[in-house]
């Protein structure tokens, strides 16, 4: 399983820059002081985004994490697999999340490390450290492209439903008329024959 955090941007470049250095095998499982930041919240969020069938994707998760943003244009995450949760001897508590965004919060892809320690923490990072993983920012500018595709998306569904609604009534139209022939005489003969539409 693929997790993803949502860390501070100014912290990213540390995290693409160990990516590059080193890797070591430290007597202790620990990490800087600097790595902490963005981890600090009591019971820390993740999010599943394993891509599984009918579950958000990352790219959902960002959209709803950058709704409910009130400062700043960007978002910065880290995605690492779940394997260093347990090789960090952690448990992962699956929990709602808090985005305001009903199907991605009820999608039970929210999980929080309920209860860590610091400790427990730094052994977290020290493990996501030793293994493959990656970082990203999602802009205001990927925000605004995805609504505008989405918008465009409705207005064509809207096109497309008025045309069949339009297609519809016409044909119910055409349906229910029927030809009436209209006879007029005069002294008893019959001087004109014509037909005109009615319903039927």
């Amino acid at each position: 399983m693929f997790l993803m955090r949502q860390i501070e941007v100014e912290i990213r470049p540390e995290w693409e820059k160990a990516k590059s250095a080193k890797k070591e095998i430290e007597l202790f499982e620990d990490c800087e002081p600097n790595m902490l930041l963005g981890w600090t919240d009591k019971n820390p969020s993740l999010w599943d985004v394993s891509s599984a069938a009918e579950k958000p994707t990352i790219t959902d998760i960002l959209v709803a994490l950058f709704r409910r943003k009130k400062n700043g244009d960007k978002i910065a995450y880290l995605k690492f697999s779940s394997n260093a949760v347990e090789k960090a001897k952690l448990v992962l508590a699956q929990t709602n999340g808090n985005t305001g965004n009903q199907q991605i919060d009820l999608s039970k892809t929210h999980f929080e490390l309920s209860g860590i320690t610091a400790k427990q923490l730094c052994t977290l990072i020290y493990h996501i450290l030793c293994e493959e993983y990656e970082t990203g920012i999602f802009k205001k500018s990927d925000f605004d492209k995805i609504v505008f595709e989405v918008y465009d998306k409705y207005q064509v569904m809207q096109i497309a439903s008025s045309g069949t609604a339009i297609a519809s009534v016409a044909t119910v139209a055409q349906s229910s008329t029927k030809i009436i022939p209209v006879s007029i005489e005069e002294n008893g003969n019959i001087v004109e024959s014509s037909s005109v539409s009615g319903t039927k």
